[in-house]
């Protein structure tokens, strides 16, 4: 008895056509090659176009910076930038100084460059077309006193997101930078250890630098607990100081340095009420001059400063301002500026061991925060 095989299906439809089993086999290798080199060469043609694209528009670095895609270059508009490139030498601003004459804004961010040079970034000939310069993001510790050299008319410096630690010998780092008019220090430093030393270090730099155009000062996100007295008096023109997300608990300054400042944003800090000696200070401030945006208390306690606020004018947008905790209960949420006085209590324990939760769990979100969770 015989036993039926059953012909593969390949093999019946070779046959069908009276296609030679090699030659099918053949014809399927060619068609399988021949669609991976479309796949290859279209994903060539894409990357070509890309490349194309960036030539158009001018955007390929020269040197040894054409290596990193993060790297962008447009020698027309003097525009030069790198995204996460996870450099780690310094040195590489020289790439740009050699290969370009007109520079006018360079952002390197994302990096991890822990010191700055000790001799000038973009080398020994001066920049005088450099406007602005970004060197946020790049985890730098040490600045380097001559780092900023031949920068004379620099007017925007960022320098968020680092971990600066300030030392006694680069205490003239800005002293080559007298145009600046913005200088961002979001989050520039966190380290916790001998903050007083830190702060008086820095405005020391500030003192020495000189920076008499200067017109904002941005030093959110530092866990400051305490505000230098003579924080603004080195900048005769600042208009605008931002201490947003800090530990503040209360703002004295000198007040004859910020008669002419019209921002001064305290939201996100620990302003649980608005001590007295700070109301005295606002007062002589222009109008709207603070934004306060932050967790207050309203209890039988906080008239005094309840009914100053709705009465000031240096305060911005103080009619959205709201009870973050109140006594009684239901006025959580309520406007401040329409809560009813004579009906707040002091009930509700505030101020207790138990009320410190939330502000833990505050400390712990602002941490997050800084560390770009």
């Amino acid at each position: 008895m015989g036993v039926s095989r059953r012909m593969p299906s390949r093999l019946r439809i070779s046959m069908s056509y009276n296609i030679p089993r090699r030659s099918w086999l053949i014809s399927i290798t060619y068609l399988l090659i021949s669609s991976t080199v479309w796949v290859v060469q279209a994903g060539n043609r894409q990357e070509y176009q890309y490349r194309d694209d960036a030539i158009e528009n001018k955007l390929i670095c020269a040197g040894k910076l054409a290596d990193y895609a993060a790297c962008q270059c447009d020698p027309s508009a003097g525009e030069y930038s790198c995204i996460n490139a996870q450099f780690v030498d310094a040195n590489v601003f020289l790439d740009i100084a050699t290969n370009y004459k007109y520079i006018k804004s360079v952002t390197f961010h994302g990096n991890n460059f822990q010191d700055l040079t000790s001799t000038p970034l973009f080398g020994s000939d001066s920049q005088s077309g450099l406007i602005k310069l970004n060197l946020s993001a790049n985890y730098i510790v040490n600045l380097n006193s001559n780092a900023l050299r031949n920068m004379p008319n620099l007017q925007v410096l960022d320098i968020s997101n680092n971990e600066i630690v300030f030392r006694p010998r680069d205490v003239d780092f800005l002293t080559h930078t007298p145009h600046l008019t913005q200088l961002y220090m979001r989050r520039a430093f966190t380290v916790t250890i001998n903050r007083t030393q830190q702060f008086d270090l820095m405005l020391e730099m500030f003192r020495q630098a000189k920076l008499e155009h200067l017109q904002v000062l941005d030093l959110s996100y530092n866990f400051i607990h305490n505000v230098p007295f003579e924080i603004a008096c080195p900048f005769p023109a600042l208009r605008t100081l931002d201490l947003r997300q800090n530990f503040l608990k209360n703002f004295i300054v000198n007040e004859t340095c910020i008669k002419e400042v019209n921002t001064i944003n305290l939201s996100r800090n620990q302003f649980y009420v608005i001590p007295s000696d700070f109301r005295a200070l606002a007062d002589k401030a222009q109008p709207e001059t603070f934004l306060l945006r932050n967790q207050f208390y309203c209890d039988c306690n906080s008239k005094d400063f309840i009914t100053w606020l709705r009465s000031t004018k240096s305060v911005r947008e103080k009619n959205s301002l709201v009870c973050d905790r109140a006594s009684p209960k239901m006025y959580v949420g309520a406007r401040i500026a329409e809560v009813p006085l004579g009906k707040l209590t002091c009930d509700e324990p505030l101020f207790t061991s138990q009320s410190a939760t939330p502000y833990a769990y505050f400390s712990i979100i602002t941490l997050l925060v800084y560390l770009n969770f």
